[in-house]
């Protein structure tokens, strides 16, 4: 059986990479994994989803604390009410396995959470990243979020802070760099146009023979 066609997407807060996800999950008719990750990892573990959302990667505060000591425990509570002691690691080890159970069985997009380099040993795997310039996404915050200008900065200065040390903690490459993608695009040069960033990564499948 041909191995699933697995794509991973990375992006800066506010540049859309989350639309274009979904876009493509509706054009190919395959799910796309973000929020719904941390239910399955929730299945997975046993765990109550909230434990995982505390340390979800659009937490600044639980990024907050993942940076000042990943090797922290972490008090989690399952369903029945008993204590569960975990670190960021085994949290982090879980959501990795779910990640290859669903690439093992299906086509999918995953965005974020570090897939591009879980899954970098699967042969259909297509990595992005999705940037935009600031001014652009603060004003798709403002827009979308309905943050204020300063609201809009602050939290994509933390974001992406978090982000960043998140991703290059359990990589070993750098967040946003070029070398760690297949393609990095700058959706601002598209004009914001999610369908443009979209027909530019159909087209990268395409030349790869991947669709």
């Amino acid at each position: 059986m041909e191995p699933h066609l697995i794509i991973s997407i990375g992006r800066q807060i506010g540049a859309g990479g989350l639309g274009v996800a979904r876009r493509l999950s509706q054009e190919f008719g395959i799910k796309a994994y973000d929020k719904e990750l941390l239910a399955e990892v929730a299945s997975e573990s046993g765990l109550d989803e909230t434990c995982f959302a505390q340390r979800d990667e659009h937490s600044s505060r639980g990024f907050r604390t993942a940076l000042q000591n990943f090797r922290s425990l972490l008090g989690l509570y399952n369903r029945a009410g008993t204590n569960t002691v975990m670190t960021e690691e085994q949290l982090f080890k879980i959501q990795s396995e779910v990640m290859r159970k669903i690439a093992a069985k299906e086509d999918c997009i995953i965005v974020g959470r570090c897939a591009d380099y879980i899954l970098r040993d699967e042969p259909r795997l297509a990595t992005f990243f999705i940037a935009a310039d600031l001014e652009s996404r603060v004003r798709n915050l403002m827009r979308v979020g309905g943050k204020t200008e300063e609201e809009a900065r602050r939290f994509i200065e933390q974001g992406d802070r978090a982000r960043a040390a998140y991703y290059n903690y359990y990589t070993f490459k750098r967040w946003g760099d070029s070398a760690s993608y297949d393609l990095c695009i700058d959706a601002t040069k598209l004009g914001d146009d999610e369908e443009r960033v979209v027909d530019l990564i159909k087209y990268y499948l395409q030349q790869r023979h991947l669709i």
